[in-house]
């Protein structure tokens, strides 16, 4: 028994950690690193095998918003964008990418796709903030790169939160027995089945 348990977790091992070496494993972490032309690189590695991989097109735009390439940046989300039209991440930075470049027009209306999309409410109410300074006036780039800053910082902090929402309260297990078919047990500890 302990020798197939031995086995079972080095098989476990070996597959997480090749799971950290593959390209696109490197590219986010070198993303959530800052490492972002090391990031952008491997992004693009990834997208000459896969040109329309939906997470590698965002990972790239981020890393090259990140390096003040807004122009590639707006590319690669343009393209993620039409790939994926409900993608928050995409509209944000796309929207970023517009403002720091001093291009209100799509800026506001990729924010304002954002917020249709039903962001989380502090996102949602920063981003409400922002459309009204950027419709009020001339902005420098000082403040525009204080505006988006805040947007991105509020992104994360809700991406933070989601994240450790799922951990505090998972999905329930299902269990499949054969005479009744799939089950799930109850916060009391009771296992029902339909």
């Amino acid at each position: 028994m302990r020798q197939r348990h031995a086995t079972l977790v080095t098989l476990l091992a070996a597959a997480l950690l090749a799971g950290c070496a593959t390209p696109y494993g490197r590219a986010r972490t070198a993303l959530a690193e800052e490492r972002y032309e090391e990031a952008a690189s491997g992004f693009e590695e990834i997208l000459t095998r896969h040109p329309d991989r939906l997470d590698a097109l965002i990972g790239l735009g981020k890393a090259r918003y990140k390096l003040g390439t807004f122009d590639d940046a707006i590319t690669a989300l343009t393209r993620a964008a039409a790939r994926a039209p409900k993608s928050e991440t995409a509209h944000l930075y796309l929207g970023l990418s517009h403002l720091r470049k001093g291009e209100d027009g799509p800026a506001e209306e990729h924010l304002k796709t954002l917020l249709a999309l039903g962001p989380h409410r502090r996102l949602a109410a920063q981003t409400s903030r922002a459309l009204e300074l950027v419709r009020g006036e001339h902005l420098s780039m000082e403040m525009r790169a204080f505006i988006a800053a805040s947007l991105e910082d509020e992104a994360e902090w809700a991406r933070e939160v989601r994240q450790a929402a799922e951990h505090v309260y998972p999905p329930p297990p299902f269990y499949w027995y054969r005479p009744f078919g799939p089950c799930f047990p109850t916060r009391s500890g009771l296992l029902v089945c339909y």
